[in-house]
């Protein structure tokens, strides 16, 4: 049974395997494992089946226009790759909407794939004047807010995520 829940103590080992395996890559599972070291990681989650972690997001705060708004950046997403496009990242995804809906988060921004993020509900962040960080990505930076009024401005994430 495939189980959605909020990353534990000592899940940290294996949330590493499952992002380094994810990209095929080390750059963002240094990212999470920096967020995480740092204590910017508010919302982290993980897809469990058969007691092993075959995904997690991760999810941190975000400026707009150098102010803290109350709005969260969704990245890293990641699924083991034997377990991608089975549904894995969007119940993450579902569950993680949720959950920063329910701790009163103001919105979240993500960087991505348009028709993929846009099945949950996330819109051009440019609709509501919200600008993109990295020059050439506008078009995949999209925002999902549930508050109003929404904020104006250019989004900026941690400074790990410089980095990557």
């Amino acid at each position: 049974m495939l189980l959605f829940r909020t990353e534990r103590p000592g899940d940290g080992d294996e949330i590493d395997e499952v992002v380094y395996a994810a990209f095929n890559r080390p750059a963002e599972a240094d990212l999470v494992l920096a967020l995480r070291e740092q204590g910017a990681i508010s919302i982290s989650q993980v897809a469990e089946y058969e007691g092993a972690i075959i995904g997690h997001l991760t999810m941190s705060p975000v400026l707009i226009d150098g102010q803290d708004l109350g709005w969260l950046g969704l990245a890293p997403v990641s699924v083991w790759p034997d377990c991608q496009r089975q549904g894995v990242g969007s119940g993450m995804i579902k569950e993680a909407i949720n959950s920063a809906h329910e701790l009163d988060w103001a919105g979240l921004v993500v960087l991505g794939d348009v028709d993929f993020y846009g099945r949950f509900g996330f819109k051009p962040a440019s609709n509501f004047g919200l600008r993109c960080p990295y020059p050439g990505a506008e078009a995949a930076f999209m925002a999902l807010p549930f508050k109003k009024p929404v904020p104006t401005g250019l989004v900026t994430y941690h400074p790990v995520f410089d980095e990557l």
